[in-house]
């Protein structure tokens, strides 16, 4: 079968690589085919698990003790941790924690937590992981990803690798631990210190005493052939608690200090089910006024008894996003408005949808992502032909497009075409830069409605 993924959901908006398990397969050994790499060994489960990260409902001081799995509480009552903002001394204060996580993997309840501090002068007490366990399932990303550890909450790039964990062996898990390195602490004024923990550095989320994730082996049979069951999990991020020991050293500052910092996170499991589609996009009829609302079919599969088509609808409370490459897991994920997003969404898109089925079987998309089937990549010219001012060519070896930005000039969705894509405006778009334009070709005018332009650097012609 080819063309359908039925797959974990990521948070609203998250994507990760291609993949299809069928509910109850629970025979099988090895990796999943998850962007970045599973550890090997673990049986191929029924089940997959959806992430989504948010800040706790009280978050720092204001924080209510909440008791975890494991016998601990957050935030941790050990008065030698204390929130950043209850520090007078050393000055300036701490505003940024960097660090690059390496490593996350999904522990089993009768797993010993082996401590969930970040002690920066490395003390042995972390202990080495082991991936002997075949019920540890491991996600390795395929580059370190950058969090901060006093924004945690508004992480989209960590939350969506957290969702690249699938075959789930069943079983009880009661924590996610997470391996980092290159700890770099930026204070209000701007200087930065540099701490180098152990090569085992870590720290661990706990499920909340109750609510750990339990995966069951039984079968689900919505579908004929099967789907995959997905189990939510909510991660709170109340904040960050820290541990200042003076070193004696006779420097002055936090260069003076040992420091210690102990991330306050819970995580609780849900009992919502969901499932997740994709396919190409047709019929697609939608209406953003007076409120959103709409109907597709996803078309999937090849040989016998395929295509499939599932029977799809979104409403006011669909989140929508543009992906780069939705079946290739691409990180390069654009969060739209609805308005944008009902507006971009045409036949012919390759989408993955996550929701549930109604009692009529149609299946109630609260988050879409789609891939612009057209892009053209090149060189911008002719910026912005006259006498309307609304377009402007790309020239390729291949072809030369005009390209029509989406809603119109000033309304398309503008990025830099390299990494970090950050947000630019259509001011950005000049004579002779690379541009990369996704929508959707009319091959009879030689022209492409681009809801989504990257734009890169000035390209030195001869």
């Amino acid at each position: 079968m080819t063309g359908i993924v039925l797959r974990k959901y990521s948070t609203p908006l998250a994507i990760i690589t291609l993949a299809l398990f069928l509910a109850g397969c629970s025979g099988g050994g090895g990796a999943t085919s998850s962007t970045g790499s599973v550890t090997p060994g673990a049986p191929v489960g029924p089940s997959g698990v959806i992430i989504s990260l948010a800040a706790a409902p009280e978050t720092g001081p204001a924080s209510p003790a909440v008791a975890v799995a494991g016998g601990s509480s957050v935030p941790t009552p050990d008065s030698s941790y204390k929130w950043p903002e209850e520090i007078p001394e050393p000055t300036p204060r701490i505003a940024h924690v960097y660090m690059e996580v390496v490593k996350v993997t999904l522990m089993p309840e009768v797993e010993e937590s082996g401590g969930e501090d970040i002690d920066q002068d490395g003390d042995p007490h972390v202990q080495p992981y082991s991936s002997d366990n075949p019920r540890h399932v491991t996600i390795v990303p395929d580059s370190p990803i950058r969090i901060d550890l006093l924004k945690l909450d508004n992480d989209k790039r960590f939350a969506r690798f957290l969702n690249k964990f699938d075959s789930i062996p069943a079983g009880t898990y009661d924590k996610i631990r997470v391996y980092y390195r290159n700890v770099k602490v930026l204070l209000s004024n701007g200087e930065e210190l540099r701490f180098h923990p152990t090569a085992n550095s870590k720290f661990d989320i706990h499920f909340r005493q109750g609510h750990e994730l339990e995966i069951r082996a039984e079968s689900d049979t919505t579908q004929p052939d099967g789907w995959v069951k997905f189990f939510r999990v909510d991660i709170d991020f109340v904040g960050l608690k820290i541990k200042v020991v003076p070193r004696g050293n006779g420097k002055k500052g936090w260069e003076a200090c040992k420091v210690i910092l102990r991330p306050q996170i819970f995580a609780v499991a849900g009992k919502g089910i969901v499932y997740s589609v994709a396919g190409t996009a047709s019929d697609v009829v939608g209406f953003a006024s007076p409120t959103v609302s709409g109907t597709f079919d996803v078309s999937f599969g090849t040989g016998p008894g395929y295509p499939r088509t599932i029977h799809a609808a979104f409403n006011s409370g669909t989140t929508w996003a543009f992906s780069d490459d939705v079946l290739g897991g691409s990180p390069w994920i654009v969060d739209v408005s609805s308005t944008a997003g009902v507006g971009a969404f045409r036949d012919r898109a390759t989408v993955e949808a996550i929701g549930r089925f109604n009692a009529a079987m149609v299946f109630q998309a609260r988050d879409i992502v789609f891939t612009f089937p057209d892009v053209r990549l090149g060189t911008a010219d002719n910026v912005w032909l006259p006498p309307d001012n609304v377009a402007f060519i790309v020239r390729s070896p291949l072809d030369n497009v005009v390209v029509f930005p989406k809603p119109d000039r000033f309304t398309a969705y503008y990025d830099n075409l390299y990494d970090p894509h950050g947000a630019l405006t259509q001011a950005a778009v000049d004579n002779n830069v690379e541009i990369k334009a996704r929508g959707y070709f009319d091959t009879a005018t030689e022209s492409i409605e681009a809801f989504w332009i990257s734009i890169g650097e000035t390209l030195v012609g001869p």
